[in-house]
């Protein structure tokens, strides 16, 4: 798993739930279901660990602005189409 809001181009998947890193966002986004079954609770406290450690480190900002202004994803035209 990466360090959230630090070298921002890795990613990470919890099932077909993916977490990608930037050094202002981290983006979640996919689908995860969490059964009630090992493979559940296993998937359950990856996603915990992660959102605790993205909660740990805004915590741990010194200046962290009340919102930050960011540009909105550009669509591209698929070119398959």
């Amino acid at each position: 798993m990466f360090k959230p809001f630090e070298n921002g181009s890795e990613s990470h998947a919890i099932h077909d739930l993916t977490l990608e890193n930037q050094e202002d966002c981290v983006s979640i986004y996919g689908n995860l279901q969490l059964t009630k079954d090992q493979a559940g609770l296993q998937a359950a406290k990856a996603l915990q660990a992660f959102l605790n450690a993205v909660v740990s480190a805004l915590e741990n900002e010194d200046n962290l602005p009340e919102k930050i202004d960011r540009q909105d994803e550009q669509e591209i035209e698929n070119p398959f189409l």
